[in-house]
């Protein structure tokens, strides 16, 4: 099942406890309904309701994650995980895109740095990501910047 957020909507403003956001939801191709949550710390919100079931057993074949954040054991993702994880990457790809704008990043010795854009790249960068296509770009940015995090 391959699953997608579109017409994404999110305000960051508005988030306190969980992202302020509004998207279409796209399952193999079709619109199956909508998803949002206020960003005050609740579950998401699904249109038609029976979208949240049809996600959730989606989710149920998805391996167990840890918890993170320094607790101990693991969870069965649901729903509201497979939509944030895909609005996550939404707003890290928007973000990436914005900064290839005003800077030039490269990589080296496993770590991304960043210059001013029209600045170039040492010579014994492994890579400049403004020289990359997009998705290639993104996968070493999330590979050596969000993971190490």
């Amino acid at each position: 099942m391959k699953i997608e957020l579109k017409k994404i909507s999110h305000n960051a403003r508005l988030s306190e406890e969980t992202p302020a956001f509004a998207a279409d939801v796209w399952i193999d191709g079709k619109k199956a309904g909508e998803a949002r949550n206020d960003g005050h710390g609740g579950c998401n919100t699904y249109y038609p309701w029976a979208l949240a079931d049809q996600i959730n057993d989606y989710a149920k074949t998805l391996p167990r994650r840890p918890f993170g954040f320094g607790m101990e054991g693991d969870y069965q993702p649901d729903a509201d995980a497979v939509i944030f994880d895909l609005l996550d990457e939404h707003l890290v790809a928007k973000d990436l895109k914005r900064i290839l704008g005003r800077k030039v990043l490269f990589l080296r010795a496993g770590k991304v740095y960043e210059m001013r854009k029209g600045a170039q790249a040492p010579a014994n960068a492994e890579a400049v990501l403004n020289a990359l296509p997009f998705d290639e770009a993104l996968a070493l940015y999330n590979q050596h910047v969000r993971k190490a995090s």
